[in-house]
């Protein structure tokens, strides 16, 4: 007999989408042409195209995730895609790290929409770096979860990682081809049928 094929709610790791944390909520999905939903994977001068057509869209609810380990350059491009995508009226969805969060963090409030941004960190806000502290001032939908506390930070990441995923229409990543993680995250995200952009920066 062939397995039972997992249903949607079980393919979405440790993260039970029943369970209400404080400051979610999630509306209606919208849903493109089926056909679009494949993996782009794009170089650095492409990234200018794909705003071009975030623009020919109508609002959506976009999960940024990506590496901590990003140049200065690559920082630049993410801020002007967070800042791209609020300024459109998308809500985007990030994690509190450093590197490509941060850069999506401080793109989507220059764009001042506070409601068009929300953070979802991986444990409590009192375990996040300071300078992500910081940061998280200027954030006004801040969602946490304290009970990831005793969990590695990996575990953690990967577990926020999939709450993030629940909530949203499509994901763009920036990763290295060994940034496990964030690849993790592609492969979940293109089997709950979402739309998935990755940039490589190597």
């Amino acid at each position: 007999l062939e397995p039972k094929r997992k249903s949607k709610q079980e393919r979405l790791g440790e993260y039970d989408p029943r369970d209400r944390l404080p400051g979610s909520t999630k509306s209606d999905v919208i849903v493109g042409d089926p056909q679009l939903k494949k993996q782009k994977e794009m170089s650095v001068s492409s990234i200018l195209k794909e705003l071009a057509a975030i623009q020919a869209q109508g609002p959506q609810k976009y999960c940024v995730l990506g590496t901590r380990h990003c140049s200065y350059l690559h920082q630049q491009i993410i801020e002007l895609l967070g800042y791209a995508l609020v300024l459109s009226g998308n809500h985007v969805y990030t994690s509190g790290a450093g590197g490509t969060h941060a850069a999506t963090i401080r793109g989507a409030l220059r764009a001042e929409r506070p409601d068009l941004l929300t953070v979802v960190l991986p444990q409590s806000l009192n375990k996040q770096p300071k300078e992500s502290q910081e940061l998280l001032k200027d954030v006004t939908d801040i969602v946490t979860m304290p009970q990831n506390d005793e969990l590695t930070l990996d575990v953690a990441s990967r577990i926020c990682n999939s709450y993030l995923l629940s909530q949203t229409d499509q994901l763009i990543s920036f990763a290295f081809h060994e940034s496990l993680t964030v690849i993790e995250a592609t492969k979940e995200a293109r089997e709950l049928d979402m739309l998935v952009t990755t940039l490589f920066l190597d």
